[in-house]
């Protein structure tokens, strides 16, 4: 009996040891085309133009920038299919390559103008079933055709998609998965947004002479109606929407001081200047206003930057109508204090707090109104917010939700804290008597 069981585990032992000699179905490196970056267009016709970018490891290991030297070459290339759907333009690209097709490492879609127009619904079917694309994947949108994307020659970095990946991450707009955007295609009352991405030409240097010079540019986002893009939103106003939907922007925000049709501040006193520094005065080159800084474009600003902000939402029903109430907090760190404030006064605080909060009160309803007003695009998810809390009133609202949200009342309020005025006091250029309160 005892025989039997070693050889029993004898067996199970030399079974185990085949199982782990090695991978059936390995591939090695050197047989897989790489590509991290994709683009698509729509042809003429309707049809689909996927391009690829494919990485070079061997082209990676180069030392050197851009000019450093004669043999120094792109660490990718491109390549383009056109096809009835994505899977079909996928199998007419594998024809093309030695390799295989690797998708997995794509880490940013770019999706062309037309294309968005036409409609993106048949493309995120195809995007959310190919099992070796990663959901997690980057989506924007481009003005014009997506593949001259591709073609750009960022400075830092020897792959675009490195460059462009570490843009989207600066947090200055939302950014969207290809997860989170195929979740807003299929969710009621919620309407999709994504990054827009354009091309800013780069001043060349003497080494750069005669080669393309081109970096990424963040434009702003791109609005869409169903699955249909209805416009597109500037950086200015995507701020005002980072607040809307909760993803409070990492950026600078100026405001004139004294805020304009407030109170003012109170005036400069009488200079004290000898006789001596008077004589300096009038030897300044004319046309210069008086006072500090006053001959830049924009004296008198205070520039603040959000350290951290949230966002809350909620919803009230009076008489049959329903209304969205908003209110976002903000700790902000002073940044550029032009005008002057005597930030050590605990008196200047307050006033400031509230100016603040009044600007990014205006950049929300800016927002607000060009998508409510102008394209009729639910981006910030009310309707959804409504159907969690009210399903019985959403079941009348959804058969037509974008007419309803049209004129839906949206109370907007914020909240700034001051927590820190920089890393110096007050400014230098001012003397003690020169400070406003």
């Amino acid at each position: 009996m005892a025989r039997t069981d070693r050889r029993l585990w004898t067996m199970v032992l030399c079974g185990l040891l085949l199982g782990a000699a090695g991978c059936y179905d390995r591939v090695e490196l050197n047989e897989l085309a790489i590509a991290d970056l994709m683009a698509i267009d729509r042809t003429e016709d309707g049809r689909l133009k996927v391009s690829l970018q494919f990485i070079i490891p061997s082209e990676l290991t180069n030392p050197g920038g851009v000019g450093a030297g004669a043999g120094l070459k792109d660490p990718f290339y491109i390549m383009e299919a056109i096809g009835e759907t994505l899977p079909d333009a996928f199998s007419l690209l594998q024809a093309k390559l030695p390799r295989r097709l690797f998708t997995s490492h794509i880490r940013v879609v770019v999706l062309g103008e037309d294309l968005a127009r036409a409609g993106i619904g048949p493309v995120f079917d195809s995007l959310t079933r190919i099992r070796e694309l990663r959901i997690s994947a980057d989506v924007i949108v481009t003005r014009g055709e997506a593949s001259i994307l591709l073609r750009a020659a960022p400075r830092l970095g020897r792959l675009p998609v490195s460059a462009l990946s570490n843009i989207l991450n600066q947090q200055i707009v939302p950014v969207r998965s290809i997860r989170e955007l195929a979740i807003a295609l299929v969710s009621e009352g919620i309407d999709p947004f994504v990054p827009a991405v354009g091309l800013a030409q780069r001043i060349e240097t003497e080494l750069e002479a005669g080669v393309r010079a081109q970096e990424f540019e963040l434009q702003g986002v791109g609005i869409f109606r169903g699955d249909r893009l209805v416009g597109f939103a500037p950086l200015e106003l995507a701020r005002g929407l980072a607040w809307l939907v909760d993803e409070a922007p990492f950026a600078a925000a100026t405001i004139p001081w004294p805020p304009p049709g407030g109170l003012p501040s109170p005036p400069l006193r009488p200079s004290d200047l000898s006789p001596e520094e008077m004589m300096i005065q009038r030897d300044a080159p004319p046309g210069f206003p008086e006072g500090p800084g006053q001959g830049l474009l924009a004296p008198n600003k205070i520039t603040p930057m959000v350290l951290r902000g949230q966002v809350s939402f909620h919803t009230e029903v009076k008489d049959g109508q329903v209304a969205v109430r908003v209110h976002a907090r903000a700790v902000d760190d002073i940044v550029t204090n032009q005008a002057g404030l005597d930030l050590t006064d605990p008196a200047v605080i307050p006033p400031l707090e509230r100016e603040l909060a009044r600007s990014i009160e205006q950049r929300m309803r800016a927002m607000l109104r060009l998508a409510q007003e102008e394209l009729n695009a639910d981006v910030f998810g009310f309707g959804e917010l409504i159907r969690k809390n009210h399903p019985q009133l959403w079941r009348e609202l959804r058969r037509d939700w974008h007419a309803h949200f049209r004129q839906l009342p949206v109370h907007i309020s914020a909240e700034v804290k001051v927590r820190r005025t920089g890393l110096t006091g007050n400014p230098t250029i001012f003397r003690p008597e020169q400070l406003r309160q």
